[in-house]
């Protein structure tokens, strides 16, 4: 297997903890902030284990981004007028990207409260919501 295609999977496969992680934190949060509890143990644990999840995604994302044969032939060709080509070159690293730095600034945030906040609320959500960027026809084609 040559490491494009391992990087590739890896890729596809991590993302499933991603999604889990996120949807487990932000169903966490949504409990804690109607419920007015202060923040568990259990809860800082989740967040930073998203976080750390998206970084990971993140780190092999950008790799991906730069030996893709996808993206590279979508910039040379002119990415602006294609639809499919312009998601993965230039939509969805962006999305994830923001996605990254909301769920940091909501992990941060989390940290130095006793209680959520509607901004730590809204930075997850603002995350999680950064999710339809992903090119989930291409992804579900993998298995």
């Amino acid at each position: 297997m040559n490491p494009y295609v391992a990087l590739k999977h890896f890729h596809s496969y991590w993302a499933f903890i991603v999604v889990l992680l996120s949807l487990i934190l932000l169903a966490a949060t949504l409990y804690y902030f109607f419920t007015k509890k202060p923040i568990h143990i259990g809860l800082r644990k989740v967040s930073f284990y998203t976080v750390l999840s998206f970084h990971i995604q993140f780190v092999f994302g950008l790799a991906l981004y730069v030996f893709s044969p996808v993206v590279q032939s979508s910039w040379a060709d002119g990415i602006a007028m294609q639809t499919g080509p312009r998601l993965l070159a230039l939509e969805h690293p962006v999305m994830m990207f923001t996605a990254v730095i909301l769920m940091t600034i909501a992990n941060a945030k989390l940290k130095k409260n006793s209680y959520i906040t509607g901004s730590i609320l809204a930075f997850v959500l603002l995350a999680t919501l950064c999710f339809y960027m992903i090119p989930w026809t291409q992804w579900m084609a993998n298995f």
